[in-house]
């Protein structure tokens, strides 16, 4: 492992305990045993940092799509609603909720964040058809399904209801699951 790649791996772990929004180099660079000299000279600025940050949180998530089996849509929804749980992965997804929230009101956070989730709800829906939804129907149920778990995610940070969450995430799988049945009826009653 490169030490670029050691310094960006010790800053996931610094950001998924202390947060994106209010990263600077100094402390960073305290919690990781270097100078905020050698984080310059490996990604350019805080904002290389940043988008560095970012792409290794949507290759972690995109690590984790790659590993779900799903044989229907509700498969896709429950498995990922666990992975959510696993350390590596919870990480990711705060610094892209963080990321995702400053969207709103950043240039930066927005330009850094389109590209990626234009491919990661590509690769949902693609998923989706794969388990069963039409094509035609897959974008906005990829969009759904990732803005439901989104939200739920941000909620449980708020109220730490996960039970209620986890129950909303059941409710979304079984909305998909009678999608891809409707149209599968659809096209046998077409045939």
């Amino acid at each position: 492992m490169s030490r670029r790649e050691e310094l960006l791996s010790g800053a996931m772990g610094y950001v998924g305990e202390n947060g994106l929004a209010t990263l600077t180099l100094r402390p960073l660079a305290a919690a990781l045993g270097t100078s905020d000299r050698m984080l310059v000279y490996h990604f350019g600025s805080r904002e290389g940092l940043v988008v560095a940050l970012l792409d290794r949180a949507f290759d972690d998530l995109t690590d984790m799509w790659r590993t779900q089996q799903v044989a229907k849509p509700s498969d896709l929804v429950r498995a990922l609603w666990q992975a959510f749980e696993e350390p590596g992965v919870r990480v990711a997804m705060r610094v892209y909720l963080e990321a995702a929230s400053l969207a709103g009101t950043d240039e930066l956070w927005r330009r850094q964040l389109a590209p990626a989730t234009s491919a990661y709800l590509r690769a949902a829906e693609q998923w989706l058809v794969e388990a069963g939804l039409a094509p035609a129907v897959a974008p906005g149920a990829a969009r759904l399904a990732s803005a439901a778990l989104d939200g739920l995610l941000l909620q449980v940070g708020i109220d730490g209801e996960r039970g209620a969450a986890t129950e909303v995430v059941e409710l979304l799988a079984r909305q998909l699951d009678d999608l891809a049945d409707r149209g599968a009826r659809s096209t046998d009653a077409s045939r």
